[in-house]
């Protein structure tokens, strides 16, 4: 009897890591966004419609016109080509055929399995070619070939046409995302949804509101992407100056209520958040020390900008006619802003400085646990302790006893890129993956990767909501379900 037992327990234990690997994804705790710009072809079932992205695959409530929440990526992979797709009529399978085969999707199961061919067409849902009898959306010009162009002279081609039986035309674009015509009308109305580029450096949640950007890339459309998570909504601000398309990378985020400011290679842009547009740039004419800005804070009436040359310190709301800045260590490139109390916190390519904005004092950080003249890539204030990043380390320092506080689990995942607070649990962005370090009476530490969902293991931003950690990634947004009772 012993002997059985004792067998069971080694077979059981062999069989355990092979489950765990085969069932590694625990259900809904993560959730990816990304650029849905580019449609390839498009699938009608009876309460969605699917349109297949070169980044995923995202799907349109036709009743209570609506999006739904994006489809889990096949393999676990964030791009490639969907040269077909069909829905069944009771929504419970899709089916995709891309470079790599043929794929069928279960709504039961969520996931995505291989399989030998495509199913027999709807005779319902007929694909149509463009032709002259469209109408353009404000903003665009129609083309009888089939392509809009807008103010701009970008051209978005339209890639496929369904009929679904029901008046209803579904359209796909290419660099414009899903659209949407009466079967009469044919007015094309677009329907926003997902990133303007993919390639997300910078995060702000302002509410229930993600603000967010990144680089440019090969992203047609460039400027901040607007998600109210909340109501599952898409807003673009694009970035334009004098009639003209400019392309910006967005280095940095932040508001002080009315206004949102952006940290731009060119400049700071200062939004009007009531009507979500660019009312102002800030360059170096505006006192900035240098126009390669790369992070941002604000204080009251003051912009705190850190460039490639230095700090700046603007009071963006005087009355007088020209802003006048100070500046601060001009010889040293700004990474990171934070505030606690009355310190401004600054991150350098060369270690940490202390700023007292009251009394005008300038130190350097010199705990002999941090390194002291390595890039300090993230600053983060919580719980009166101030959390510091830097490519090789992650420590916190107690602001009331001076007591650091080293993190040496970050050695194994390449340093951190940002870090987020909340509670016990600290959010460590590295190349590697999430890095989760609980530092409650039980501590410990989990890396979470690609193989749990994560559309990437690079995470470049991140910040915690209530119920969900956010994060940035060159490859678009995870919503990461920390509050989930799985973990």
């Amino acid at each position: 009897m012993h002997l059985m037992i004792r067998t069971s327990l080694f077979i059981l234990l062999l069989i355990m890591p092979l489950s765990a690997a085969a069932n590694s994804l625990i259900p809904d705790l993560v959730l990816n966004y990304s650029d849905f710009s580019f449609v390839s072809a498009i699938a009608v079932g009876y309460k969605y419609v699917y349109f297949g992205t070169t980044h995923g695959i995202i799907r349109y409530d036709i009743n209570r016109e609506e999006w739904g929440d994006p489809l889990p990526g096949i393999d676990g992979r964030s791009d490639y080509q969907i040269l077909e797709m069909k829905a069944s009529f009771d929504d419970e399978n899709v089916w995709v055929r891309s470079e790599s085969g043929v794929y069928e999707y279960s709504e039961t199961l969520r996931s995505w399995s291989l399989i030998g061919d495509m199913p027999e067409d709807n005779p319902s849902v007929r694909h149509l070619a463009p032709d002259a009898f469209y109408f353009a959306p404000w903003g665009y010009d129609y083309m009888p070939d089939g392509i809009l162009v807008d103010d701009y002279g970008r051209r978005f081609p339209l890639t496929d046409i369904v009929d679904d039986s029901w008046a209803n035309l579904w359209i796909g674009t290419w660099g414009l995302g899903a659209a949407w015509a009466d079967e009469d009308g044919r007015r094309i109305e677009l329907l926003t949804y997902g990133m303007l580029q993919k390639d997300l450096s910078a995060i702000y949640l302002d509410g229930s509101v993600l603000w967010m950007g990144g680089k440019t890339g090969e992203s047609s459309r460039n400027g901040l992407t607007l998600f109210d998570w909340g109501s599952n909504q898409f807003e673009y601000i694009e970035s334009v100056l004098d009639l003209r398309y400019i392309a910006e990378n967005v280095n940095d985020i932040h508001s002080n209520g009315s206004d949102a400011f952006v940290a731009t290679d060119d400049g700071v842009w200062v939004i009007d958040k009531s009507d979500k547009k660019i009312r102002e740039r800030l360059s170096r004419r505006s006192g900035l020390p240098d126009n390669h800005v790369l992070t941002v804070l604000t204080d009251g009436e003051l912009l705190i900008a850190g460039t490639e040359y230095g700090l700046g310190i603007l009071n963006i709301y005087s009355d007088s006619a020209e802003q006048v800045a100070r500046l601060l260590l001009p010889s040293e490139t700004i990474l990171c802003l934070e505030k606690a109390g009355d310190d401004l916190w600054i991150g350098t390519t060369r270690g940490a400085y202390r700023f007292d904005l009251k009394a005008g004092a300038l130190g350097r950080l010199t705990a002999p646990e941090i390194t002291q003249f390595g890039k300090i890539l993230d600053l983060e204030y919580a719980d009166d302790r101030m959390w510091v990043a830097t490519e090789y380390e992650l420590a916190s320092i107690d602001l009331a006893t001076a007591e650091v506080e080293l993190y040496p689990e970050v050695v194994n995942f390449g340093g951190v890129n940002a870090v987020a607070v909340k509670d016990t649990i600290v959010a460590a962005a590295t190349g590697a993956g999430l890095l989760l370090i609980h530092t409650g009476d039980q501590k410990y530490h989990r890396l979470f990767t690609v193989d749990d969902g994560l559309i990437s293991n690079n995470i470049n931003d991140l910040v915690f909501g209530e119920s969900y950690l956010w994060l940035g990634t060159g490859e678009g947004l995870s919503r990461f379900w920390y509050t989930s009772p799985s973990l």
